[in-house]
Parts: structure tokens; sequence; C-alpha cells
């Protein structure tokens, strides 16, 4: 699937690649953190990669938003399977920077790691209300 997302990311450099894997649609890299962005939707691990999949279902709600954003997309099964372009596509607005995104989730594995290795500590839930009340100040702001 990597290869086959990577295959048309050559060609449609600016666009959501949407790819139909049995009932879901899968999109990896920068366009799963866009749709992480746009949906909530989960965002799993690969090896080297980041993927997000949503089941068929749910595909109508996720191109009425795709479109109204006016973001360009193919959808991949076979071939390419239907095609969305705008005249002004906003991709390059929902874009990140990977490497960025990278090393920021090796942080926060890290930080994860760190507390789970620790949680039996004396002082653990002390380090945990400090990074609560962090999170809790953020969004109030």
């Amino acid at each position: 699937m990597i290869e086959k997302y990577y295959k048309y990311k050559l060609d449609y450099r600016d666009y959501l690649i949407f790819i139909k894997c049995g009932s879901f649609y899968e999109c990896i890299d920068n366009d799963a953190f866009i749709i992480n962005k746009l949906f909530n939707y989960k965002i799993k691990k690969l090896s080297r990669n980041f993927k997000v999949g949503f089941p068929i279902r749910s595909f109508e709600i996720v191109l009425d938003k795709i479109c109204d954003k006016k973001i360009n997309y193919i959808v991949v099964d076979d071939g390419i399977s239907e095609k969305k372009e705008f005249d002004n596509n906003n991709y390059s607005r929902y874009v990140f920077d990977e490497k960025e995104i990278y090393f920021n989730y090796i942080k926060i594995e890290r930080v994860i790691n760190y507390l789970m290795d620790n949680m039996m500590k004396k002082d653990f839930y002390k380090k945990i209300k400090k990074i609560e009340d962090v999170i809790y100040k953020s969004e109030n702001d």
C-alpha cells in the first residue's frame, strides 16, 4: 500500500490520496495528518510512515468536507477511480513538515515511556499533575 501511495504521489503531489483497502480508505503520511486534523481520526505509526484509516461508510462525509475545503483529491482502488480538482486547491494550507511531525512523535513516545516506567514511583502523581495543569491551561486559553 505504501508503494502504491508514493507511486501516485509522484504525479499527484498536491492531492489527498485515498487508497481503498478492503472496507476502509487509508491515507499515508502528510495526507494522514490532514485527515487527522480535519476529522480527528486516529493516526497509526507504521515502521517508517503514518497512516489513517476510516470505514467506507464514512467516505461521503469525508469527501463533503474535503470539497468544502477545496482540497484536490484522488481515490485509488485498482487505479484512479475518482479525481477532483479545484481552481484554488488548498492542499498546501494543510500540509505539515513531516520531519517535525516525526520528531514530535518520538518526543511524545519518550514521555509516555518515561511515565510508564516511573508510574510506581513516589513522585509520579506530582509529575502527572504538572502535565495535566499544562494541558488544561492550554485548553482554556
